[in-house]
């Protein structure tokens, strides 16, 4: 019994001691090896020039003089992105590698309450508004309004208000059955790019570390996982559990295609070659639906052999897509409105169309806190929707089936 007390005691102490740690890195030279790894990219030779180039060398000159000494290792990972995001590429990315609590650990009582006396855990940015009153502030705001009251699934309720520059938002914790997260407690930053789209600065919910993700539309009462109290509409979501390679008869008219996802993978590999023989003959109804809703793009050698067989079949065409359709499936849209006669209908696309990453490789930063996968691939073409994403021409409700209502257009100018 004594040699497990003391185990004890020497295990939490250790875990107490690894999370009261402030950590610091030498940020410099991770400056330089992300701003050399952001010089090959496609993108940074693209639009770095002239004035941009100025710009972007005085930043690099700014920070370089913040980093003289070590830094937390969180304002380093900021800097970083700051530098970063001087180049309208939404593929590259930089990660924070550092892990500051596990699934596992968050549901040992233990190892929780050890995170929850470190200074880490203490020093997470805390809203300074009266919850009490941001709740009664925020469950007046309108439906359409950003600022409010979200859900996250069952788990959380966030309230998102105006930060103080009074264009960008603050995503806070105001109730939570995740143990790892208090009220008062600060999940995201959001800040205005173009339009309806929001880079969100994160923690993650489960290990609390911080990141980056970007072009996330609001519209529809929804940005990125969270969704606001009163609104129940969901119909822009395609249905779940549906296989990416859907193809229905609806009538004589009309045929419906569903298209899930493009990727690599071996199994949606066989996937589509088993679809593309099974349906190349398919196509011959005056009207086709195409349904790109959540597909998140991946090769064109699984996506572009359609646009042929779509020619070929003469048909109207009806390209469906919302706020996650991007990357491949982005640019298969923009091919499929090219076709006589083809409409747009739905929600403004993710963004992320103009560049890409051919062979996936990510590079640890010399601190090791970071990770960057830089793009390899140019499709600088499509740089007007990078960071917007592609508009429809007809956007759709969305309190209705979104098929349906793409049926009674086709009906109503089919009189």
């Amino acid at each position: 019994m004594k040699n497990l007390m003391t185990f004890s005691i020497v295990f939490l102490f250790t875990i107490t001691s690894v999370f009261s740690q402030v950590e610091t890195c030498d940020c410099n030279t991770d400056l330089d090896f992300v701003v050399q790894n952001i010089q090959k990219m496609p993108s940074y030779k693209k639009q770095i020039k002239g004035d941009k180039e100025i710009q972007f060398e005085n930043l690099y000159t700014s920070l370089s003089e913040k980093m003289e000494q070590p830094v937390l290792v969180e304002a380093c990972y900021k800097m970083l992105l700051k530098q970063m995001s001087l180049v309208n590429d939404v593929h590259a990315s930089l990660r924070f590698k550092d892990t500051y609590l596990t699934t596992e650990n968050a549901k040992d009582s233990a190892k929780l309450s050890a995170f929850k006396t470190s200074e880490l855990f203490k020093n997470h940015p805390k809203t300074l508004r009266n919850l009490s009153e941001l709740k009664e502030e925020l469950s007046k705001k309108a439906i359409g309004d950003l600022e409010g009251i979200y859900n996250y699934g069952d788990q959380q309720k966030i309230g998102i208000y105006y930060a103080d520059n009074k264009r960008d938002f603050i995503g806070v914790v105001l109730k939570s059955q995740i143990n790892q997260w208090e009220a008062g407690e600060i999940k995201f930053y959001l800040t205005r790019t173009n339009g309806l789209k929001y880079d969100v600065y994160y923690y993650n919910t489960e290990t609390r570390t911080p990141g980056l993700v970007k072009s996330m539309s609001f519209e529809n009462g929804r940005i990125w996982s969270y969704k606001k109290e009163g609104n129940t509409d969901n119909a822009e979501i395609e249905i779940e559990n549906k296989s990416n390679w859907d193809f229905k008869q609806i009538n004589k008219n009309v045929q419906y295609v569903y298209f899930g996802s493009f990727s690599n993978s071996s199994k949606n590999k066989k996937a589509f070659k088993e679809f593309y023989e099974k349906h190349k003959n398919s196509f011959n109804a005056k009207h086709i639906i195409i349904d790109l809703r959540s597909n998140g793009g991946g090769n064109k050698k699984h996506s572009d052999p359609f646009i042929k067989l779509f020619k070929k079949s003469k048909a109207k065409i009806h390209v469906l897509t919302n706020s996650f359709t991007g990357s491949n499936s982005e640019q298969f849209t923009t091919k499929l409105k090219d076709i006589k006669g083809a409409t747009h209908l739905g929600q403004t696309t993710y963004g992320v169309i103009a560049y890409g990453t051919n062979y996936g490789k990510s590079y640890d930063t010399p601190s090791g806190h970071f990770m960057i996968t830089p793009t390899d691939m140019n499709f600088h073409k499509y740089i007007q929707y990078e960071g917007k994403g592609v508009s429809p021409e007809i956007p759709l409700d969305f309190d209705r089936d979104w098929i349906e209502q793409t049926l009674e257009i086709i009906e109503k100018d089919a009189l």
